[in-house]
């Protein structure tokens, strides 16, 4: 399905809000430590998600659903970073096969 049939284009406020966000992360980084960096990222990817989840493909809500609602605390980040990065992994994973299948890569040609 693609984005101008699902409607999963973000509106002016939207984009505005997502766009402020990454401006400002971007500069509160350069004071921060930098194991700030991927929670900033997560963040704004949660934000992402839920701008998308009213109106995207039903597949793709089930990766919101799944995979991206079960992006790891960020208390974890500190207490045990190794297991952060496994469950981050686990969410990338889960979005790779999503793109994989959504846009039909690697499958026989159409």
């Amino acid at each position: 399905m693609s984005a101008e049939r699902a409607g999963a284009g973000l509106t002016e406020d939207e984009a505005l809000d997502l766009l402020a966000f990454l401006v400002t992360a971007a500069r509160t980084q350069m004071d921060e430590a930098a194991e700030y960096g991927p929670l900033r990222l997560l963040t704004a990817a949660a934000r992402l998600a839920a701008f998308l989840a009213p109106r995207c493909s039903p597949r793709t809500r089930e990766l919101l659903d799944g995979a991206l609602a079960r992006l790891p605390d960020a208390a974890l980040r500190s207490v045990d970073p190794g297991r952060f990065a496994a469950e981050l992994d686990a969410v990338c994973a889960a979005v790779a096969r999503h793109l994989v299948e959504h846009f039909g890569v690697g499958g026989p040609p159409p």
